[in-house]
């Protein structure tokens, strides 16, 4: 990128103008000077008029650029009063950017002058010799074409207000030459999850890049008004304005994971607060501090993508709690499917209270109301097979994982669909069948999921603040993945499940249903992984290079609860991975930072 095509970015017109009166003035300077050396066949006169018009046009310029600057403070103070809300750093860097029609016109007036000067008042043989030096000063300038994108491009983010969400595109110069894009969602002042761009491209003002899921956006950029007017094109060809703001980074310091100014991360145990949860350093439950500080670093890197929470617990002891991006520890999570593996606790809480005879339950005994009115099959299918996600009902796969929710008409919904493979081998990760148990739990219980879970689950485990709102239809709530919970109390959840249901010396969910749960009987859908009744389980390297279990809830977007039962170990996170194809980069973290730290036989 030229100096001519920045400043023609931020003049406007007023640029193409300047870039034009700039030319005329270096030719008709560069043909005085050869001129006067005595090489024109002009004579002294000719030669002064050559100056004179160079003045002139230098002149001219600056007027010009004082003009175009007039313009533009126009131009942005009808943006500024229009505006809804406007930062002190786009005031400021518009300010700033207004002055560069100006500054180009006074420094062609300056070259001007000079060239006047050096003509009129010195020897004719001196004049070579500025020629030189004038030409030194302009070659800088007139370099070739430079791959980095603009800085005023680059430096900042582009905003779009959607609310209650803020949207911003987030550019940068990519390692292979090529442009790339992360497109960062904000919501309530924190990012929430980030979308890299599937492809950008920037010609000139224009711009036009593509979204992984299809989605186009086509703009044209005024960098001097700090302004993009462009639309979002869908893929069912509808359109929406989308004008993008540009803003400076430090108005958005969630974006950031952990703030520069704290300096170098250094392990620090936790704070103990008022659950009555204890706390230890790393090196009194047989951990290295410096495998903490290693696992920390990696997630201030990013090689985790992008996490908001990390905890790590031994036996009974949280030795590790840090949160990023803004987050902290009385911030509600959406757990995603986690929600999936506290449903099954629930289910086990209803069978030790006998409400439910046990897992061979068949499912039709909790829709009387279905009557014949389901799909063709259902007579063999049970609670287990439900639990295990090995009804093989006919869901297209796009149903498999898109299709969400609760409540009669969603009952009605699967039960309409017919067996069409073998329930109890088939695996099928199906999200839509999960919210049968909200069904289930209402009709064994009498109470709605979450009501029994206050009684049963939150409150032995001392979990006051939860919100499992979204989703809900006539009370039954969303069980696939609706749940949000603290980071310390998913910690809890994993800390009872490991220890076989005991929370602190009280026995919450009977051992039975505990090793029922983790007990893997189906072969899942990635390399190694098995599942349970919504829990899953794998074996990963360990410190001595043996195969080791783990046990896991696991939620789209980095939201785990792992269990590692040989090491005594829980880790929870919480993350916002959703579009980035980062969702298991936590697990090569773990493994690659923390696990070897982590001594197997302590105590």
């Amino acid at each position: 990128m030229t100096m001519f095509a920045v400043l023609i970015r931020l003049s406007g017109p007023w640029g193409y103008a300047l870039v034009f009166l700039g030319g005329v003035v270096l030719v008709l300077a560069l043909r005085a000077l050869w001129m006067a050396r005595g090489m024109g066949g002009r004579t002294r006169g000719e030669v002064t008029d050559l100056a004179n018009a160079v003045l002139f046009w230098g002149v001219a310029s600056f007027v010009l650029g004082f003009l175009g600057q007039c313009y533009g403070v126009y131009l942005a103070l009808n943006e500024i009063l229009s505006a809804s809300e406007i930062s002190p750093g786009i005031v400021a860097e518009g300010f700033v950017l207004s002055f560069v029609p100006t500054l180009f016109g006074l420094g062609i007036l300056l070259f001007s002058s000079v060239v006047w000067i050096s003509l009129r008042l010195l020897p004719k043989k001196a004049s070579g010799g500025v020629a030189v030096v004038l030409l030194a000063m302009l070659l800088p300038g007139c370099g070739a074409e430079d791959a980095d994108l603009p800085e005023e491009f680059t430096s900042g983010v582009w905003s779009l207000e959607a609310p209650p969400n803020i949207f911003l595109w987030d550019f940068s110069l990519g390692e292979s030459g090529g442009y790339e894009c992360m497109v960062h969602d904000i919501l309530g002042g924190l990012k929430y999850t980030e979308t890299p761009c599937a492809s950008v491209r920037l010609t000139g003002n224009s711009l036009e890049l593509e979204m992984p899921n299809g989605v186009r956006y086509e703009g044209r950029m005024n960098l001097g008004q700090g302004r993009m007017e462009g639309s979002l094109l869908y893929l069912d060809g509808s359109r929406m304005e989308a004008p993008l703001r540009w803003r400076p980074i430090h108005d958005f310091p969630s974006l950031v994971a952990r703030s520069p100014d704290l300096g170098p991360y250094v392990y620090h145990p936790p704070e103990g607060r008022d659950d009555a949860w204890p706390v230890a350093h790393a090196s009194d439950v047989g951990i290295d501090a410096e495998a903490l500080e290693n696992t920390v670093e990696a997630v201030l890197r990013g090689e985790a993508g992008f996490l908001k929470s990390l905890l790590v617990l031994r036996g009974q002891d949280l030795i590790l709690e840090e949160y990023f991006h803004g987050y902290g520890p009385d911030d509600l999570f959406p757990i995603a499917s986690c929600t999936k593996s506290v449903s099954s606790l629930l289910v086990g809480l209803a069978i030790q209270e006998d409400r439910i005879p046990g897992v061979d339950t068949p499912l039709l005994e909790f829709f009387p109301d279905a009557g014949a009115d389901h799909g063709s099959g259902w007579e063999q299918l049970t609670l287990e097979h439900l639990l295990s996600m090995s009804m093989a009902l006919d869901w297209t796969p796009d149903q498999t994982e898109d299709l969400h929710g609760t409540g009669p008409e969603a009952f009605g919904q699967i039960l309409s669909r017919d067996v069409v493979g073998r329930p109890g081998e088939d695996w099928e990760y199906v999200n839509m069948n999960v919210n049968l148990l909200a069904g289930v739990l209402h009709r064994a219980t009498g109470q709605h999921a979450e009501a029994f879970a206050a009684r049963g689950l939150f409150e032995p485990l001392g979990i006051t603040k939860w919100d499992w709102n979204p989703g809900k239809a006539d009370g039954f709530n969303l069980m696939d993945g609706s749940l949000r919970l603290r980071p310390r109390d998913m910690a809890k959840i994993g800390v009872m499940v490991l220890n076989g249901g005991v929370w602190q010396g009280r026995q919450v969910v009977e051992e039975e249903w505990i090793e029922a749960s983790l007990t893997p009987r189906m072969t899942a859908g990635g390399e190694g992984e098995r599942y349970g009744y919504l829990w899953w389980a794998m074996t990963v390297p360990g410190a001595d290079g043996e195969l080791q279990e783990v046990w896991f809830a696991n939620g789209w977007g980095s939201q785990f609860i792992l269990l590692f039962p040989n090491l005594e170990l829980v880790v929870v996170t919480t993350g916002g991975n959703q579009e980035n194809g980062k969702h298991l980069a936590i697990g090569e973290v773990l493994l690659r930072e923390l696990l070897p730290g982590v001594d197997p036989e302590f105590p």
